[in-house]
C-alpha cells in the first residue's frame, strides 16, 4: 500500500493503480480486513482524483463494507460523508487531518 502511495506521489499513475490492486489482493488473501478497508479507501480516492469516478465510487463502497465488517463505525460515518458529497478536495483534507 505504501508503494502505491509512493508511485502516486511521484506521478506514476499506472504503477500506482497496479500497486493499489496488489495491496487489496494481499490484504484479502491474508484476511486483514482493516488493511483491506484502507487499501480500498485509498484506491477509491486515487480513482476519484484521477477522473475514474465510477471505479472510485465502487472502491469506496467496498471500503465502507470492509470498515463495517471490521466494526469501525466512526470511520464508516466519516467516509460516508465524502461519498455523499462526491468532492475529492473534501476527502484530501479529511485524510490529512484524520
Amino acid at each position: 500500500l505504501l508503494q502505491a502511495e509512493l508511485h502516486y506521489l511521484n506521478g506514476d499513475i499506472a504503477s500506482a493503480g497496479s500497486a493499489y490492486k496488489a495491496s487489496i489482493a494481499s490484504a484479502c488473501e491474508h484476511k486483514f480486513v482493516h488493511y483491506e478497508a484502507l487499501a480500498y479507501e485509498l484506491y477509491g480516492i486515487f480513482c476519484v482524483e484521477n477522473g475514474m469516478v465510477k471505479e472510485g465510487a465502487s472502491q469506496l463502497q467496498m471500503a465502507l463494507d470492509k470498515y463495517t465488517q471490521w466494526g469501525a463505525m466512526t470511520k464508516v460515518k466519516a467516509l460516508q460523508r465524502f461519498v455523499d458529497t462526491g468532492d475529492p478536495s473534501f476527502l484530501r483534507k479529511f485524510r490529512i487531518n484524520n
